[in-house]
């Protein structure tokens, strides 16, 4: 893999690297959703939003498509460089049940999608970037009472999506690099919405970390309520329904990991013999 020839090319001028295995692994994870593990009737795991105990924590899940796009950061540590090659999001539409989703579109950005200075690093809105759609948790609420667990209607797909091996290198000691994974979906019925829930955590109504997740507003808003309204193609920050809450997204980077020893500690390792 590209890591490995990267690798000795290093090695030769320093000895400084290590790196890691030949196969892809996760390389960060930006949360979880799962809040039940187990706990559906007749079985699987279960998302709970919980807009009991937070009154107006109402959203089930925030658009990711098909005219939407969502955006949320992820951090390269300090004396590491990663070679991406896929992602995994999380999405569902309604009433979809266990079929396949049928298109993902992703953007690897360096700085946040809305700013200036932000550059593209893979841009994959081009083409279809989908693998696989693996169907995993079921999504509910507090509010559905008594089905709170027994509910089918949204079942949340994992969903894998390839990037072509994509180096990111964290940044100066003590900082490490921030990057943006940026998706549209489409779901069984292209024409229809999906949706990605939040980062869920019992008894945590705020789960947003360094940067802020987005949404990207389409054109053609017409409902003077929505968040979207008269902010066409713009990217907003949103809050969890309409509690003060701001959420992040669940999400995977995948690839194989490069830990430059010299830049991480500002010195290489002493030799065990003389």
């Amino acid at each position: 893999m590209k890591s490995h020839s990267l690798a000795a090319v290093l090695c030769c001028l320093g000895g400084s690297l290590m790196a890691a295995g030949a196969s892809a692994q996760q390389l960060y994870s930006n949360g979880p959703f799962i809040t039940h593990p187990g706990a559906h009737v007749p079985s699987g795991d279960v998302s709970v939003a919980q807009d009991v105990t937070y009154p107006g924590y109402t959203a089930l899940g925030f658009n990711a498509g098909p005219d939407f796009r969502l955006a949320d950061d992820f951090l390269v540590p300090v004396g590491h460089i990663w070679t991406v090659t896929s992602a995994v999001l999380y999405a569902y539409q309604t009433g979809s049940a266990d079929a396949d989703f049928t298109d993902a579109r992703v953007i690897i950005w360096k700085g946040a999608p809305d700013t200036l200075n932000a550059i593209k690093l893979f841009d994959g809105e081009v083409s279809n970037n989908l693998v696989s759609t693996t169907p995993g948790a079921y999504r509910t609420a507090q509010s559905f009472g008594a089905t709170m667990f027994t509910d089918t209607a949204r079942r949340i797909k994992s969903i894998e999506v390839a990037i072509p091996p994509l180096q990111l290198s964290g940044g100066a000691i003590g900082e490490g690099s921030q990057f943006w994974i940026d998706w549209k979906l489409k779901g069984p019925t292209p024409g229809n919405a999906v949706f990605t829930p939040p980062v869920s955590i019992l008894g945590q109504a705020y789960t947003a970390d360094n940067g802020f997740a987005r949404m990207k507003c389409p054109a053609g808003i017409t409902d003077p309520e929505d968040e979207c309204f008269n902010v066409a193609g713009s990217w907003i920050l949103f809050e969890n329904g309409t509690a003060p809450y701001l959420v992040d997204l669940p999400f995977l980077i995948n690839g194989s990991d490069l830990i430059d020893t010299i830049l991480r500690t500002g010195f290489e390792s002493l030799p065990t013999t003389p």
